[in-house]
């Protein structure tokens, strides 16, 4: 502790979410592409009749899932309310991120498809298009309309990318 009663900053200039964020990035990277839970998501999530023919435990599979997805998104309710220091259920663009980055339920017959980084890309996009906005003095609702045509768009050209 200093001082001043604040903690010592081990990376200066690194906020602490940031360095979070690249924890929990290569633990669920590590998870997914190295260990067989990971295989058996992959799996489960492009066609659950053929993992349980395949011997996967489909039900335990997803209560898995489901469990590490509403803990990690209980820590980043945590993690955005020391930021905000107020509570926002409105303020994330998870889902947005997530289908942008591969994790779309939709896209079954292409098979596991998604990953940690095209995850962490879809969501850097769709925040650094509201920080833009909200820099230029775009309103909220505003806002929401040009974000959700890039969405539709972004869907369209994914779309058309997967005809050829």
């Amino acid at each position: 502790m200093q001082p001043n009663g604040f903690p010592r900053v081990i990376f200066p200039g690194i906020p602490y979410p940031a360095i979070l964020l690249l924890v929990v990035a290569v633990v669920a990277t590590y998870l997914l592409r190295r260990r067989q839970i990971g295989r058996h998501i992959y799996a489960t999530g492009s066609n659950e009749e053929a993992a349980r023919l395949s011997g996967v435990n489909v039900d335990w599979t997803k209560m898995y899932a489901y469990t590490m997805s509403g803990a990690l998104a209980g820590l980043a309710g945590n993690v955005l309310m020391s930021r905000l220091v107020t509570a926002q259920p409105s303020e994330g663009d998870v889902r947005t991120g997530c289908h942008r980055g591969g994790g779309d339920r939709r896209r079954v017959p292409v098979g596991g498809v998604g990953t940690v980084a095209g995850t962490m890309i879809g969501a850097f996009i769709i925040g650094i298009l509201r920080n833009g906005l909200n820099m230029s003095g775009v309103s909220a609702f505003i806002q929401q309309i040009v974000i959700g045509f890039v969405v539709i768009g972004a869907v369209w050209i994914d779309q058309v990318r997967n005809r050829r």
